[in-house]
């Protein structure tokens, strides 16, 4: 969830949060800090810092897949740059195998669910800056 502003603005600071042995290149890791998740992702011994949540059904996308610089949501597959946050691919919808051969009632249901995510539209996620001290990863909050 995003930080609702406050009347008195808060000086920026860093909370350390993950340390870069915790991260090999090419992976990812979920934080939380202050309420909200956040993901940390090593891409080529660099890290980036995105919402941990997906901006369009909000599942935890340190859970999907990282390849390069763009992580997979593992729900629906939209994926995003940790480098910036942006959405560089909007979610697919997942055929399930077979459902012809379910029961009517629950293919009906599933068509319903269909109809209801169709709609949804996908988000931009905020990206935070980091810094590295030693072997320790800073995060940027308030800023």
């Amino acid at each position: 969830m995003r930080r609702i502003l406050q009347s008195v603005k808060e000086e920026p600071r860093f909370i350390e949060v993950a340390k870069v042995g915790d991260i090999e290149k090419g992976k990812m890791k979920n934080v939380q800090v202050e309420g909200m998740d956040i993901l940390i992702a090593n891409v080529d011994g660099k890290f980036y810092a995105i919402d941990d949540r997906c901006g369009h059904m909000n599942a935890l996308l340190s859970m999907g897949k990282l390849v390069g610089n763009i992580v997979t949501c593992p729900f629906h597959f939209a994926q995003f740059d940790v480098t910036s946050g942006k959405k560089v691919k909007e979610p697919e919808s997942e055929e399930i195998k077979d459902a012809d051969k379910l029961p009517e009632d629950m293919q009906n249901y599933l068509s319903y669910v269909e109809t209801l995510i169709e709609p949804v539209k996908t988000y931009d996620i905020q990206s935070y800056k980091l810094k590295i001290e030693g072997n320790k990863i800073f995060l940027m909050i308030n800023a």
